[in-house]
């Protein structure tokens, strides 16, 4: 009866540990997956291929917390430094149904430090530099030096790495996933 006992305790405390380790594994695998389309048109801004728009390109992702289980994938072919509706380029990103883009914020000094609603971070050939932009085509501030995306599990509150994960853009063009 006790060993009984024992292996009930054991198994209960597995499987409780379980779900926890499970949905903080979903919930990296969902922010490196953001990371990667940031990657993904960071290769694609500095790649020289030749279309209808020519070598130039300017490639980029919006984020919009009004929106926070999509983020938007463009090509900015009129060059205005902005998301517009007809841009859209390859595969549009979507976040699994669990999670979310919660908060955005700009990093560094100055007024446009702080909680925003909307980002957009642009690559544009040759440089391996991001180009931040807050709204409407208007840049950052010289102080702001990253901007960082939380996504995280819808429902929680909590800023556990099983809750929230960060994902951070330098101006350097560096995409980090961070471990809170």
């Amino acid at each position: 009866l006790v060993s009984i006992s024992v292996m009930v305790l054991v198994t209960s405390v597995i499987l409780a540990r379980h779900d926890a380790f499970n949905g903080a594994t979903l919930l990296r695998s969902q922010a490196y997956d953001v990371a990667l389309a940031l990657r993904e048109m960071q290769l694609l801004a500095v790649s020289a291929t030749n279309d209808s728009s020519g070598f130039r390109s300017i490639y980029g992702v919006t984020f919009d917390t009004t929106n926070p289980g999509t983020y938007v994938i463009f090509r900015d072919d009129n060059y205005n430094y902005f998301y517009d509706v007809g841009e859209e380029f390859g595969q549009q990103g979507f976040l699994d149904e669990r999670f979310l883009i919660d908060a955005i914020r700009l990093v560094g000094s100055g007024g446009d430090a702080g909680p925003r609603t909307d980002v957009t971070v642009l690559f544009e050939r040759p440089n391996f530099d991001a180009l931040l932009y807050k709204s409407l085509g208007s840049p950052a501030a010289a102080g702001i030096y990253a901007v960082e995306l939380d996504v995280r599990v819808r429902g929680t509150t909590g800023n556990s790495a099983g809750e929230v994960r960060t994902i951070e853009v330098t101006r350097t063009g560096q995409v980090t996933v961070l471990d809170v």
